[in-house]
C-alpha cells in the first residue's frame, strides 16, 4: 500500500506536469504570436528600426535591410548613425537633426524630414517618426523608428502639380469658352474665355445652374443630361452644334458648340467648347451685303441709263404738245405727266448715286461741326412741335480726314429714315465718341424698330417698309461709308427703336 508521502509526491509530481504541460502550451502560443508579430514586422513596406538609448540598433525589418543591402547579423548590435548615415557620431550629418536624440530628451513621439543622398544622385525625402517605449511610467530604453519614403509620393505630386498648372495655362489661353457641369448640372469649370464671352465672372457662376447661359426658347436642360445618364447614348456628343446662347445683360448672340463627357468612378462631367461666332456672322452679313449690292449696282446702272433718254424724249415731246393744247382737261393730263417724268427724272438721279464709284474730297473736318449743321437743317425741314432733334457729342473728337458733304448726305438719310419711323412723333438722339481706330456715331429714335429678318436688308437697294420712300437712302449711305473705309450697321427690336452705328477712321 502507498503510503502517505509517497502519494503526496505523486500528487506533485501530476501538479508539475501539468503546469510544465500548461507552459510548454503558452510558449507554443508565444512562439505563434511572435511569428505573427515578426511576419508583421518584416511586412511593413516601411523601414523600421529599433535602437537602444545608446543609438545601439536592436533589431530591424527586411525592408530596412533589402534598403541598405545588408544581413541582419550586419546591423544587430551596430550604431543607427552608422548604419544609416555612415557617420561616426550621432547627429554628425549636417543640418539634419536627430528624432532619437529629441525623444531620450522630452520622451514623447518625435517626426522630422530627412533627405537622403547616400543611393549614387538619387535624393530620398523621408519622414521619420522615433517612438520611445516605456511601461509602468519608467524612463525609456527602446525606441523604434520608422521611416516612410515619400520620394515616389512627392514626385507624383510635382508631377500632378506641373500637369494641373500646364492644364490651367492651356484653359486660361484659350480663346474659346471651356465650361464643364456636373450630374447635378452645376457648372464646376469656367475658363477666362468663358467669363470674356458670357460677362461673368468666375464666382458668378461656379456652382450655378446651367440655364443661366441658355436662352428660354431651348428649355430646360435638365432632362436631356437625365436622358444620357440613364442610356449613355447621345446624337449630339462630338458634333459642332450651332446654338444662341445668353450673355450676363440678356443678350442673346450665336455660338457654335462641341459637347463631350467624361466618367471616372462612376460620376459624368459634362465638357462644352464654345465659340462665339458673332463676329464671323457680322462679316458673313456684311460680305453677303457687299456681293448683293454689287450684283444689284451692275443692274441698277444698266437700267438708268436705258431709262434716261426715253425720259428725256418724253418730257421733251410732252412740253410741246403742252405748248400747242388748248383743251384744258388734256392739258392737266400732261401736267400729271410732266410730274411722274420728274419723278422718275429724281429716281434715276438717286440711282446714278447708288451706281457711282465715289470719288471723296476728303479733308480734315470737325465731324461734330457736320452732325449740328444737319440737325439745324432737319430742324427747320420738320415740325418742332412733333419731332425732337437732341445730341450729345463728344468733346474730345477733333479733326478727322472725311468728306464732310457726302457724311452730311448720310446723316440726313439716316434721321430721314428715323423721323419717318416715328408715326406720332418722337426724338432723334446723336452721339458720338472716340473709339480706339477713329470715331462712332449713334443714331437712335424711338420708332417703330426693325424685326431681325428685317435688318439684314435694309441696305439694299430698294428695299423699303414705308409706303413712300425708293429704298435708295440707306443703300446710298451705306456706299458713301464703305467709300470712307468705315462701317454702318443697326441694332433694332419692333416697338423700342433703332439705333444706327456709323464707325469712320481717324485718317
Amino acid at each position: 500500500m502507498e503510503t502517505e508521502r509517497e502519494k503526496q509526491l505523486t500528487e506533485e509530481i501530476n501538479r508539475l506536469r501539468e503546469s510544465l504541460a500548461q507552459k510548454e502550451h503558452e510558449m507554443e502560443h508565444m512562439k505563434v504570436r511572435n511569428l505573427f508579430l515578426e511576419t508583421l514586422f518584416d511586412g511593413i513596406n516601411e523601414e523600421i528600426m529599433v535602437v537602444d538609448s545608446n543609438f545601439v540598433i536592436q533589431n530591424v525589418n527586411k525592408v530596412f535591410l533589402d534598403h541598405y543591402g545588408l544581413n541582419r547579423e550586419d546591423v544587430l548590435g551596430e550604431k543607427c548613425h552608422r548604419i544609416t548615415y555612415g557617420s561616426d557620431s550621432p547627429c554628425g550629418f549636417g543640418k539634419q537633426v536627430c528624432p532619437l536624440e529629441k525623444a531620450r530628451k522630452t520622451g514623447e513621439r518625435v517626426e522630422v524630414a530627412h533627405y537622403d543622398k547616400r543611393k549614387g544622385d538619387e535624393i530620398r525625402e523621408l519622414i521619420r517618426i522615433m517612438y520611445p517605449v516605456a511601461t509602468g511610467g519608467a524612463k525609456p530604453e527602446l525606441f523604434v523608428e520608422i521611416s516612410w519614403d515619400l520620394t515616389e509620393h512627392q514626385n507624383l505630386i510635382r508631377k500632378l502639380k506641373a500637369s494641373q498648372k500646364k492644364f490651367r495655362a492651356i484653359l486660361d489661353t484659350a480663346t474659346d469658352a471651356i465650361l464643364s457641369i456636373d450630374e447635378e448640372q452645376k457648372i464646376v469649370l469656367f475658363n477666362n474665355a468663358a467669363q470674356r464671352i458670357f460677362g461673368y465672372s468666375r464666382p458668378e457662376v461656379l456652382g450655378k445652374d446651367l440655364n443661366i447661359l441658355i436662352p428660354l426658347q431651348y428649355g430646360d436642360h435638365n432632362r436631356y443630361v437625365k436622358r444620357f445618364m440613364e442610356t449613355r447614348t447621345s446624337k449630339i456628343m462630338g458634333q459642332t452644334l450651332s446654338l444662341t446662347a445668353l450673355r450676363k445683360g440678356g443678350q442673346e448672340f450665336p455660338i457654335e458648340l462641341g459637347l463631350s463627357y467624361h466618367e471616372m468612378q462612376g460620376r459624368v462631367t459634362f465638357t462644352a467648347i464654345i465659340r462665339d461666332v458673332s463676329t464671323q456672322k457680322q462679316l458673313e452679313r456684311k460680305l453677303l451685303q457687299t456681293e448683293r449690292l454689287a450684283a444689284v449696282g451692275k443692274t441698277v446702272a444698266h437700267v438708268a441709263h436705258e431709262i434716261k433718254n426715253p425720259l428725256m424724249i418724253i418730257g421733251g415731246f410732252s412740253h410741246q404738245i403742252r405748248k400747242s393744247l388748248t383743251d384744258v382737261k388734256a392739258a392737266q393730263k400732261l401736267d400729271m405727266i410732266f410730274d411722274e417724268v420728274s419723278r422718275l427724272e429724281n429716281l434715276v438721279a438717286n440711282l446714278g448715286d447708288f451706281t457711282r464709284q465715289y470719288r471723296l474730297m476728303k479733308r480734315p473736318a470737325d465731324i461734330n461741326s457736320v452732325i449740328r449743321d444737319v440737325l439745324i437743317i432737319m430742324g427747320e425741314i420738320y415740325s418742332s412741335d412733333k419731332y425732337y432733334f437732341a445730341s450729345d457729342l463728344a468733346s474730345d473728337l477733333g479733326e478727322i480726314n472725311c468728306d464732310p458733304d457726302k457724311m452730311k448726305q448720310v446723316f440726313m438719310n439716316v434721321i430721314a429714315n428715323g423721323v419717318q419711323a416715328m408715326v406720332n412723333g418722337g426724338t432723334i438722339r446723336i452721339t458720338s465718341k472716340r473709339i480706339s481706330d477713329g470715331i462712332e456715331i449713334r443714331i437712335r429714335d424711338n420708332g417703330i424698330g426693325i424685326s431681325e429678318d428685317e435688318l439684314d436688308h435694309i441696305f439694299e437697294p430698294f428695299y423699303t417698309t414705308r409706303e413712300k420712300g425708293s429704298g435708295l437712302g440707306l443703300s446710298i449711305s451705306y456706299k458713301i461709308v464703305e467709300a470712307h473705309r468705315g462701317e454702318i450697321s443697326a441694332i433694332s427690336m419692333p416697338g423700342e427703336g433703332t439705333t444706327f452705328i456709323i464707325k469712320l477712321p481717324a485718317a
